[in-house]
């Protein structure tokens, strides 16, 4: 794998240039769909959604033109959790012997259980983490509109799921135009006029959304919505208000920049980082999207318009309908690379910032890591050198940034952080 890196330039002006990402591939095989378990490329899948991760690490898939909730380790071992590997159906059990149909959305709680927006099925169900499945809520094969309780409540074709800190689940309904909640055994409309598309801000069902896909909370407990067909990202407040966040409905397209001016095209899941930016499956435009804390939207990796398979640093990824994706505890991305049947791992492009202590001749140069990757930090203090000189040793991260410093920071210096191989 090439060398990735990181340039910023210290003179009278400081210039600081982005890295570029580095994508690689954790199981399947490009294009290929089965219904293979194994490791790497050994495994198959068949349109893979929804993935999330659990507190040990491991990931898990809606696989689901397979029907299945499957399990990825850190290593690309993956197995089949609940339900038959290409079976559709609706039968409640323990682990395979569970039956569901098009699942499309998963979400933990705090103890540990899976929800899974079971789509074709048009319910909710919930899973143990020891296997067992149950109909959590919805009516089993009924798709409509109705809330009330877990029982009689029903959904047509939801679709992005989480869970809030008070254990309530919320679902992307996406088929009825509007955001659910379920609290106890009792399923409410928290946004969205039920059956009814559009694209008004508003506050409960004044507010319209036109198939409302990936949910996700941020730190405040504001949930974040993409709105797939209406091509934006919305906000739903705690109390119901909802506002368009980023993106203009119906106006679809690949620009980056301000929250405003910024275009997406049918964007699927959602993910949060440590530091409250935002991730976003841009699935039309086969690239992945980051929102700043402040409001500045860029493309982390993908070609915009352009499908494809490729591994690689510096541009070179390609994506063919991402859907999915969650950010690893180590920092990176993993995304469902659905019509690719691949299950791929983002390196994200991380920024230098410089600190400068003028009187002792001393320059800090600090960037976000990825837990466990090697980094190298280099400078060279003429432009027309050919090689570059170490800045100390290479260092492996163990946190989510790292810091080295050069004391003899004078006259002009070129700096960069190369992540290793």
């Amino acid at each position: 794998m090439k060398k990735l890196s990181v340039i910023l330039i210290l003179s009278a002006l400081t210039s600081v240039l982005r890295a570029q990402d580095a994508v690689s591939t954790l199981a399947g095989q490009p294009q290929v769909s089965g219904a293979t378990n194994g490791t790497g490329t050994n495994a198959l899948f068949s349109d893979p959604a929804a993935i999330v991760a659990d507190t040990s690490g491991n990931y898990f898939i809606a696989d689901s033109r397979n029907h299945a909730i499957r399990r990825v380790t850190t290593a690309g071992v993956v197995t089949t959790f609940a339900g038959q590997l290409g079976v559709a159906g609706l039968v409640n059990a323990t682990g395979t012997s569970a039956q569901f149909d098009t699942p499309n959305g998963l979400a933990f709680d705090a103890a540990g259980n899976l929800f899974v927006s079971d789509t074709g099925n048009n319910v909710i169900r919930k899973i143990t983490a020891a296997g067992a499945v149950s109909t959590y809520a919805g009516f089993a094969g009924v798709g409509g509109f109705l809330d009330g309780t877990t029982g009689t409540a029903l959904f047509n074709s939801p679709l992005g799921i989480v869970v809030a800190s008070d254990g309530s689940v919320y679902v992307a309904d996406s088929g009825n135009h509007c955001i659910r909640k379920i609290s106890g055994s009792t399923v409410t409309t928290i946004a969205g006029d039920p059956q009814v598309w559009g694209s008004t801000d508003g506050t409960g069902t004044n507010a319209l959304f036109n198939s409302p896909c990936g949910l996700r909370f941020n730190a405040g407990g504001i949930l974040f919505v993409s709105d797939g067909n209406n091509h934006t990202i919305r906000k739903v407040t705690t109390a119901g208000v909802v506002t368009t966040y980023a993106g203009a409905a119906g106006q679809d397209g690949t620009t980056d920049g301000d929250v405003g001016m910024a275009r997406f095209r049918n964007p699927a899941e959602l993910a949060f980082d440590k530091k409250g930016n935002l991730f976003v499956a841009d699935s039309f435009n086969q690239t992945i999207r980051k929102i700043t804390t402040n409001g500045v939207v860029s493309t982390v990796t993908g070609s915009a318009g352009v499908a494809g398979s490729d591994n690689g640093t510096n541009g070179v990824g390609r994506f063919f309908n991402p859907y999915g994706l969650v950010v690893a505890a180590d920092g990176s991305l993993v995304v469902a690379d659905t019509y690719n049947e691949l299950v791929r791992a983002v390196v994200v492009p991380f920024k230098l910032s410089l600190q400068l202590a003028g009187g002792a001749h001393t320059a800090t140069i600090t960037w976000d890591t990825v837990i466990g990757k090697k980094y190298q930090a280099q400078y060279k203090a003429d432009l027309t050198a050919a090689n570059w000189t170490d800045l100390g040793v290479a260092m492996t991260a163990t946190d989510y940034s790292l810091s080295t410093a050069d004391t003899s920071a004078t006259g002009m210096k070129v700096y960069r952080v190369l992540l290793l191989p």
